[in-house]
């Protein structure tokens, strides 16, 4: 997530751009340069690059069940989409939330990786929030513009949303591994999320919601011991290992699989020529009529095919009786 400003640095670079001491051009030509992280050596990265482009597909994908789930729940034009993917602490997400908050936290739960007790969080911009709810309740959906905490009620529906929220993240991860997720909690309040470390990594998945004119985002925290026995089983499944096989084991393999696939039964055909008619042509056909085909007569004009592909030339002739194809060339 993007770095959030004090209040005090708010004001004192609103500060320096009415006196005119900033030097935009220079603010302009350092946005534009290439953007450099500083690396932690004593904190290293949990996710690989590879791990992050799992989690990228995954959400995608969830930001394409979402959109339709929100739509068809709502009835209005929804659109979602992944902003980012990124890792970082746990305590600059919890640092970027303000102090009213919608936070779901969801139990992620697996008996094939022996997954249990592990949680992530998802947040919801109080604008989207309150926009749903005046739908799910009959409104129109505009009315989000609400500074205050929300109701026992409100917190009923949108536990009954977050629910759904969560079956829809087990479809999306389905096609990877075989993991489920429940809906635990709603914290209003972020202190009150006792079960991640300040220190610990985390990949927040930024998602963007629009919903007709509004727009808001869904802020996903996974935190990498949540994450690291599936990550386990994807590296040892997926990640192939940079090494050169002997190449007389690569051999021997080869010819295992073409001894196994001798056996395979294949359709072979010879395509004398073809040639197209308008279908008054094809009607005044009668028996005796030629059709020149196109294609010319001598060594090398007949096609053989082989399932469905042109694979030789050949030349018609006969064998014992029997028309036959002598191949000439390989294509």
């Amino acid at each position: 997530m993007a770095e959030v400003l004090s209040q005090q640095q708010i004001d004192e670079l609103l500060g320096s751009l009415q006196s005119g001491n900033t030097d935009l051009t220079k603010i302009e030509e350092q946005t534009a340069a290439q953007k450099i992280k500083d690396y932690d050596f004593l904190s290293p990265k949990k996710f690989t690059r590879e791990q992050i482009r799992l989690l990228q597909s995954v959400f995608e994908n969830y930001s394409r069940m979402l959109s339709l789930y929100l739509s068809s729940q709502l009835r209005i034009s929804c659109q979602t989409e992944v902003l980012q993917v990124e890792e970082e602490e746990y305590r600059e997400f919890e640092n970027a939330l303000s102090d009213s908050v919608l936070v779901a936290v969801m139990g992620l739960h697996s008996d094939t990786y022996h997954v249990e007790d592990k949680q992530i969080l998802m947040e919801m911009s109080r604008p989207i929030s309150f926009s749903a709810l005046d739908k799910l309740l009959g409104g129109n959906g505009s009315g989000y513009l609400i500074n205050r905490d929300y109701t026992e009620i409100e917190i009923s529906l949108l536990t009954y949303l977050f629910k759904q929220f969560a079956n829809l993240l087990g479809d999306s991860w389905s096609n990877y591994f075989d993991i489920s997720f429940s809906m635990d909690s709603i914290e209003t309040n972020p202190q009150m999320v006792q079960s991640i470390q300040p220190d610990e990594s985390v990949a927040i998945v930024v998602l963007s919601i629009t919903l007709n004119e509004l727009q808001g985002n869904l802020n996903i925290c996974l935190p990498a011991s949540s994450l690291e026995e599936l990550f386990k089983s994807y590296d040892a499944k997926f990640v192939k290992a940079n090494k050169h096989d002997d190449p007389h084991e690569k051999q021997l393999k080869r010819e295992s699989i073409l001894k196994q696939l001798e056996g395979t039964p294949l359709t072979v055909s010879a395509i004398l020529g073809s040639t197209e008619v308008t279908l008054g042509e094809l009607l005044n056909l009668h028996p005796g009529d030629i059709i020149p085909l196109e294609s010319k007569v001598g060594p090398g004009s007949i096609t053989i095919n082989v399932e469905k592909l042109e694979w030789f030339k050949g030349t018609l002739g006969t064998l014992r009786k029997n028309y036959a194809v002598k191949v000439e060339k390989a294509l």
